[in-house]
């Protein structure tokens, strides 16, 4: 009796004395944190500083400073910036300025009379084609870009009109700089996610403000991270998450499905994530995209009960976590029939920019981001 009565508790007192050790082990400190930036980017200017603001933002945004937050943080600013929180782009100035001269080199007349004004306005000593010539960082092009837009309305007597915020969407769009700061945060992502705090529309200083904001450590970190880890994928591997974070959420988890859809089909599909087209607001065209054709082929060829409009209802929620429980997917998902059938695979998109050498690709992306994050996983930490 004496010995089944003592062993549940020492076996218990076991478990209790061990569970500190456990909890500790699965959280990082900002002095670890600073570690692993070190080791993650030796050299780099005030560690500690970066890793305070970034268990901040953690903190801002109610998730935990475990180290695999923090590892998959660290491994996309290191891979996206080198912890610089408006890192300069090489060539950036004459690349830009080539990229303008040939898009409004496309446009007989009009495009001559636009460089033209570009290199006399507002005076011809100080014009803006010299200071897009003179850019280093992304800041410097956009704020020129600001800077003939309030010339612009300065000079229509609209000026009143874009402070209002009444041309606010046609701005951005004109934009080019799209992607910002030691994350390369997607510019558009963080205002739509300041339009959701607020109740009245944001004037033209309220989207600059929030442009400003992504310049800064603290800033470029509170979107990034809200990017990155701010929703739940359901995916088994961190490379997937990484994925999305260049390709757009859960790119991963729809290239797996246009994979499946290609297989069972028989109709050549790429696997690139996205199963609609979008418009520059981010809204899905009507256009009839090659994976909706080959659903709709699919579902008649094996009786799915899956009309046009079922389809298209379901795949507008591609962009998000609900698309995995619409009738559409589960379909499909069941036709797999336990053959091999990833959940998630990495979209195999081909990335332009004039940021980027020829030939990188998402996948190249991911796969370098997850090296950084597999690295600062396995880095042993003091105490």
């Amino acid at each position: 009796m004496r010995k089944t009565f003592y062993f549940p508790v020492w076996f218990t007192l076991l478990i209790w004395l061990s569970m500190p050790a456990a909890q500790a082990a699965s959280t990082v400190t900002p002095t670890q944190t600073a570690r692993l930036i070190m080791l993650a980017k030796p050299g780099v200017s005030d560690a500690a500083g970066w890793a305070m603001d970034l268990h901040t933002v953690l903190a801002a945004q109610d998730m935990p400073p475990e180290r695999q937050n923090v590892c998959a943080a660290i491994a996309v600013i290191a891979q996206e910036s080198g912890f610089v929180a408006n890192p300069v782009v090489p060539n950036l100035g004459k690349i830009s300025e080539a990229a303008i001269r040939a898009k409004f080199g496309r446009i007989p007349f009009a495009g001559d009379m636009a460089v033209s004004w570009l290199e006399s306005h507002p005076t011809p000593d100080a014009n803006f084609m010299a200071r897009i010539r003179a850019a280093k960082t992304e800041r410097d092009l956009d704020l020129t870009y600001r800077a003939m837009v309030a010339y612009a309305g300065k000079t229509s007597n609209l000026d009143v009109v874009l402070q209002l915020g009444l041309l606010n969407q046609v701005i951005e769009e004109r934009n080019q700089i799209n992607t910002v700061g030691s994350m390369q945060v997607a510019v558009k992502f963080a205002l739509d996610e300041e339009r959701k705090s607020r109740w009245m529309p944001m004037s033209l200083n309220d989207v600059y403000a929030v442009r400003d904001r992504l310049y800064t450590r603290e800033g470029g970190m509170y979107y990034g991270i809200k990017q990155l880890l701010g929703y739940d994928t359901g995916y088994a591997q961190k490379i997937f998450r990484f994925a999305d974070y260049n390709a757009g959420r859960y790119a991963s988890r729809n290239a797996a499905f246009q994979a499946l859809v290609s297989k069972l089909s028989g109709i050549k599909l790429s696997a690139d994530g996205d199963l609609l087209s979008y418009d520059k607001k981010g809204e899905a065209l009507a256009v009839v995209t090659n994976s909706e054709k080959a659903l709709r082929a699919l579902s008649q060829k094996r009786g799915l009960g899956l009309d046009a409009k079922q389809i298209r209802k379901d795949l507008l929620l591609e962009k998000a976590q609900g698309f995995a429980g619409t009738q559409t997917f589960l379909a499909v998902r069941a036709l797999a029939d336990g053959q091999a059938s990833p959940f998630a695979m990495v979209p195999q998109i081909a990335l332009n920019s004039p940021k980027l050498r020829n030939g990188f690709t998402t996948a190249r992306f991911a796969d370098r981001v997850n090296g950084r994050y597999q690295a600062c996983m396995a880095a042993k930490l003091a105490p």
